[in-house]
């Protein structure tokens, strides 16, 4: 078999495979429940192929022999036109507040109801009891019908609004179609004539209310009108806002000539003072007393009431004279000079005459101003006894407006009780269905339920679900590693590898077949393909090792497990080959003297080995190695024979000192020692305390979830140093065909005629779970004819469906 150069093994296995996927870490994941659903596939496809059966053989049953029919029928359950009217003639026969007050609403006793509470009387055994003892009594030995009633809204979200007018939908399931057909009539005759016996009741309540209410509204519209009479008599007005009219009219007037009388007033005192200084001649005076004469007659009309003044001329013959004297000596200067006799005598005449006119015209304005005194003082008093009276009007006015809209009420209540009373009675007689039936009752001839399209779909949802739950179940209770992502994820230590399922190594320990001669014998075919696997896993195995730590390379390791037949003996025979076949230098110590198998594995005696070492003094230890046929550089040390106490050699003093013998030696790349599970045993820890390290193997699919970790912890109280942990697939379950992706490279099968691969030319890159996911060849065919196709797909699917 080729091999590869030894110093350059590829390194992008170890740079890919550490690396934890997100999904692994967050838990199940699909990614997870897909594998758990692959693992678990026999119990996930029987339990739901078998739920699924039983559910669709229970829908098609239940549609055969029960099956369901639904039909129903449409109520207006209010009638806008007897609404309307109503409401149209309260309005008109009442005016004001009479209309407000709604008599006829409360004799109605009209309440808005929402919609549930509607529902739930009409499906109540109050009003649907007559028709299920009428069903019951034709049909004493069926199960009755269901009816369920619904509002009809455009509006799915006003479920609960007020009920003012609406449509509802009235509908009947039932097993048989007669009998769901002769519900929906019988439940819209009750639903009828329910609702007309409430309009009656109603109604008859109505005018008995109505009846209670008559005596009270007359004598409460005599009283108040009894009262408006004593009002009237009490404050002697008929019409209070009327006369409040009239009474601010005449302040308004008397206010006017109160104006007038003053300004005159104010005029006589002028003239007064014009004839106190001589100012005023007496034709002057005469023109002023006759425009008084006509002022006064003004003022007299224009007050209505109030005192007349008059300005009197005083003494008329002396005025006459006056003027007479005025016009001669006017006459007499535009003829005699101004010393002439005759016009001083003329003079002189006037000049005597002119006081005592003077004095008489005083005394006539005095006289004139005193009387008008008189008349300001008597209007001041009228204005002052009108605005009094105005000033009581407004409080009269609002006694007299409360008095008169309480006594229209009253009578409009009365007239509104004498109009309901005649409509309730006309509608009493009248007989009027308030409901009607939009949509008659019809039944769909078809059922309802089951239906089969549905309930098949609903079988085979039901059924995947169960089975992933069993599936789940069945694999949360096994509680082992399925996956190497379980392994890294739980134990939390560095995964370096991961041995795949080989199905050459079954039954090994157990036949203790010799191995070397097997393997080598395994060139083509399926044979070849399970050696290129495991090689392939162990060349990576082996590239993890040498970058653990850059500054001191691993030489010398122990290979333990947790409990016993977890493939640890097998592995580091595999390794040691692998690592042979590379050109490395390998020392394979079996320190397992409790139950040694490396010999068995590899056909060696097993005469003399380790115990005798540790027990001879003298004893050699190259003397004792042994080669392994047909590989130069692997050396074997064997156990030896049986010794009482494995754990006191290992621990002795020449046990530290062989180990370091060997490993000073410089002879060997790599030194392994098989050492007995590191649970309940301290072999192991003891040995490791010497070596640069221990791995760890965790079989899947086998060993408790706990006991990896518990050997994690004894090997670190023990002070010996962990360098990681090694899956190994103990069975195919969870297993793919093409676990390492070789298969799309046509590595998935071989047949006899297939060409040998050399599987040194392949590389190969690690995924999350340290599984191979792609292959690259050089050189080598290997697509297969579609005809071995087909078998190797029949194949995976048949192996796929058996688990």
């Amino acid at each position: 078999m080729a091999s590869s150069t030894p110093d350059t093994p590829a390194p992008t296995a170890y740079a890919l495979m550490p690396a934890a996927s997100p999904v692994e870490e967050s838990g199940i994941g699909l990614k997870g429940l897909v594998r758990i659903l692959q693992r678990r596939r026999r119990i996930f496809l029987t339990t739901t192929v078998a739920v699924t059966l039983v559910a669709g053989l229970w829908t098609v049953y239940r549609r055969i022999n029960s099956p369901v029919f639904l039909g129903g029928f449409s109520l207006l359950i209010s009638d806008p036109i007897s609404e309307n009217g109503g409401a149209s003639r309260e309005a008109g026969g009442a005016s004001g507040e009479a209309s407000t007050f709604g008599i006829a609403s409360v004799a109605r006793n009209v309440s808005s109801n929402d919609v549930p509470t509607l529902i739930r009387v009409l499906e109540s055994p109050t009003v649907l009891e007559p028709v299920f003892t009428d069903l019951q009594r034709r049909h004493p030995d069926r199960k009755l019908p269901e009816v369920n009633v619904s509002l009809v809204t455009a509006d799915p979200t006003q479920k609960n609004q007020v009920l003012a007018m609406g449509v509802l939908a009235v509908t009947a399931r039932g097993g048989s179609l007669e009998l769901v057909n002769e519900t929906l009539k019988l439940t819209e005759e009750a639903y009828l004539s329910w609702a007309l016996k409430q309009r009656r009741e109603k109604l008859t309540e109505g005018v008995k209310f109505l009846d209670k209410q008559a005596p009270e509204l007359q004598a409460r519209s005599s009283e108040l009108q009894a009262e408006l009479e004593r009002f009237r008599t009490i404050n002697n007005v008929l019409l209070p806002e009327t006369e409040a009219t009239a009474v601010r009219t005449q302040a308004e007037g008397l206010r006017n000539s109160l104006e007038n009388q003053l300004a005159e007033r104010r005029r006589l005192q002028q003239v007064r003072a014009d004839v106190a200084a001589g100012r005023l001649t007496a034709r002057t005076f005469s023109s002023t007393a006759g425009d008084r004469r006509s002022t006064e007659s003004t003022g007299a009309s224009t007050a209505g009431s109030g005192t007349s003044v008059t300005l009197d001329v005083p003494n008329q013959p002396l005025l006459t004279e006056l003027n007479r004297l005025e016009g001669e000596i006017a006459q007499a200067r535009s003829i005699y000079t101004t010393d002439s006799p005759y016009l001083r005598n003329l003079l002189t005449a006037r000049d005597q005459l002119k006081p005592a006119l003077q004095r008489k015209e005083l005394e006539a304005v005095d006289a004139t101003l005193q009387q008008l005194n008189g008349s300001i003082a008597a209007l001041r008093s009228q204005i002052g006894g009108t605005d009094e009276r105005f000033r009581s009007q407004p409080a009269l006015l609002r006694q007299y407006e409360d008095l008169q809209r309480k006594l229209e009420i009253a009578r409009g209540n009365l007239a509104s009780y004498q109009s309901t009373r005649d409509q309730f009675q006309l509608e009493i007689a009248q007989n009027n269905v308030p409901w009607k039936v939009i949509s008659p009752a019809e039944v769909n001839p078809t059922p309802v339920e089951p239906r089969l399209g549905r309930g098949l779909l609903q079988a085979l949802l039901l059924g995947v679900v169960a089975g992933g739950g069993v599936a789940l179940v069945r694999d949360r209770l096994d509680h082992v590693f399925h996956t190497p992502g379980e392994v890294r994820e739980d134990l939390k230590e560095p995964l370096l590898g991961h041995i795949p399922y080989i199905s050459f190594f079954e039954g090994l320990r157990r036949d203790k077949r010799f191995l070397l001669k097997d393997l080598d014998a395994q060139q083509t075919g399926m044979a070849g393909y399970q050696r290129f696997t495991y090689q392939e896993a162990f060349r990576n195995l082996y590239t993890s090792l040498r970058f653990l730590n850059s500054d001191r390379p691993v030489k010398s390791l122990a290979v333990s497990s947790s409990v016993p037949s977890e493939g640890k003996s097998l592995l580091i025979v595999l390794l040691a080959k692998t690592l042979s076949e590379l050109g490395k230098r390998v020392l394979l110590v079996d320190a397992d003297m409790r139950q040694p198998q490396v010999h068995h594995r590899l056909g060696l005696n097993n005469l003399s080995g380790l115990s005798n070492l540790l027990t001879e003094e003298d004893a050699d230890w190259r003397s004792t190695l042994q080669t392994v046929p047909g590989h130069t550089n692997w050396q074997v040390l064997t156990a030896g024979r049986r010794v009482p106490d494995p754990p006191r050699l290992l621990s002795s003093t020449r046990m530290g000192q062989l180990v370091q013998d060997i490993a000073a030696s410089g002879a060997y790349d790599m030194i392994l020692y098989d050492t007995p599970p590191a649970l309940g045993l301290a072999d192991a820890s003891l040995l490791a305390e010497n070596l640069d390290g221990i791995l760890l193997v965790v079989s899947l699919n086998k060993v408790d979830r706990q006991l990896p970790q518990q050997a994690i912890d004894r090997i670190r109280s023990a002070g010996a140093p962990l360098l990681g942990v090694v899956t190994n697939a103990r069975s195919a379950t969870g297993d793919k065909s093409g676990i390492y992706g070789y298969s799309k490279y046509g590595y998935g099968s071989y047949t006899d005629g297939a060409s040998a691969l050399d599987p040194s030319t392949a590389y190969n890159y690690y995924n999350s779970e340290g599984e191979v996911e792609g292959l690259e060849t050089k050189g080598v065919a290997t697509l297969l004819p579609n005809k071995d196709n087909r078998k190797r797909w029949k194949k995976a699917l048949k192996n796929w469906l058996q688990g």
